[in-house]
């Protein structure tokens, strides 16, 4: 095999920097127009919904990425590197926690009621008891340890994961990444269930569920294996992925979509059925304000489009196998992830069901800003890990 997987020159990087750079585009005008035009609550609920559903996919695959070395995952060998390029982004996650440091600082925030330097904060019970942890100062504090973590995991993991195209037969990178990589799962699970805590479920102070890491880890998962099969059946189709990716390779990223989609909807369930079992003020509030007012629409339609219609689609073996529907399942979980996210943040903010259009233009700016690392990413390095000591076995998969 040829150990010429650079595309940098190609139509596929030059296409996707292209659009990058239009969508991000339209994105900051929208941005700039919705800030000045629309109320600020709505649009720092936007700005935190989009910049956190790029942050979970794009630190989720560094766990991906991990995950793969820790079991000795072989399938995997040649999709691999494609989940990889997603990393690219973390880097400027440390620019996007520049707006939520400022709206916390002001005094008055306005997503995070607990922030507030007023008496009805000060003199909440609630808040009061929680205040050693929901402070600024240890706020930030945690920010600034999640995105270091993020960077020396990803520095660490794909770092190693690059290195190894450069060693030919020497695997000491492939073999570092398989004995640390536990560790480094760990890290992970502790950062992205105290990053849902921080950044998504502080925005309603007075809630309690022990499930929500789980839940906005379950989310960013299946989100991410919707995007890694996206991005593998467009290079497959442009004939770049040819002699490593077979159909072989799609019918398991549609068993991981199936898988985590079940998932994703056993664990929201089971949040859900805890919380009513108990039946306890301080947990019960967040599905009261959500099942029992207009936003129960969001949640009927997160139960049929997010759950039912993805698990019909992807029960069929052949399904899987076919790239059309794949790419379209994966669309649909990757919208619904969005409003899974919103169906959390939104309802904050207003009893009554509304669409928060400041989100669209912010969705384009982080998406703009994530494909355009993504794509630096593919003009850098090779898009196929083809030193990799398990490519071999990856592509005389059979599933």
């Amino acid at each position: 095999m040829t150990n010429n997987y650079m595309i940098g020159d190609s139509d596929f990087v030059k296409g996707l920097k292209s659009k990058a750079i239009i969508l991000a585009g339209i994105g900051a005008v929208g941005t700039a127009l919705a800030y000045v035009a629309s109320d600020i609550h709505h649009f720092m609920a936007s700005y935190l919904l989009a910049f956190v559903y790029f942050l979970g996919i794009s630190v989720t695959a560094i766990f991906f990425s991990a995950l793969q070395f820790l079991v000795r995952a072989g399938w995997s060998a040649s999709v691999r590197r494609i989940a990889e390029f997603f990393t690219g982004f973390v880097p400027y996650l440390a620019i996007g926690f520049i707006p939520i440091v400022i709206d916390i600082l002001t005094g008055h925030s306005t997503l995070y009621h607990w922030a507030h330097h007023t008496d009805d904060v000060i003199n909440d019970p609630v808040l009061k008891a929680k205040s050693a942890y929901l402070n600024q100062t240890f706020f930030f504090i945690r920010l600034a340890l999640y995105y270091l973590v993020w960077m020396w995991m990803r520095s660490f993991i794909v770092g190693n994961s690059y290195k190894q195209d450069e060693m030919g037969h020497d695997y000491t990178p492939t073999k570092k990444n398989m004995k640390r990589s536990a560790p480094f799962i760990i890290m992970y699970a502790l950062t992205i269930t105290f990053a849902g805590f921080d950044l998504m479920m502080s925005v309603e102070p007075h809630w309690f569920s022990t499930m929500f890491g789980v839940y906005f880890f379950a989310g960013n998962f299946v989100s991410t294996i919707a995007m890694l099969t996206i991005f593998t059946a467009i290079l497959y189709r442009a004939g770049h992925l040819k002699g490593f990716v077979t159909p072989e390779h799609f019918h398991d990223l549609g068993k991981l979509l199936f898988a985590f989609t079940v998932f994703w909807m056993y664990i929201s369930f089971s949040q859900y059925f805890l919380i009513w079992y108990a039946n306890m003020p301080e947990e019960t509030e967040y599905f009261i304000g959500r099942t029992h007012t207009s936003w129960q629409w969001i949640g009927w339609a997160l139960l049929f489009i997010h759950f039912i219609l993805p698990f019909a689609i992807l029960l069929q073996q052949k399904v899987k196998r076919n790239l059309s529907v794949l790419i379209a399942t994966s669309v649909i979980i990757l919208v619904m992830h969005l409003i899974d996210l919103s169906w959390v943040v939104l309802p904050v903010f207003s009893e009554h069901i509304f669409f928060a259009w400041q989100v669209i233009p912010l969705f384009l700016l982080f998406l703009g800003a994530f494909l355009f690392a993504t794509a630096q990413q593919f003009a850098k390095k090779s898009m196929i890990a083809y030193n990799d000591p398990y490519i071999e076995e990856s592509v005389e998969l059979v599933s």
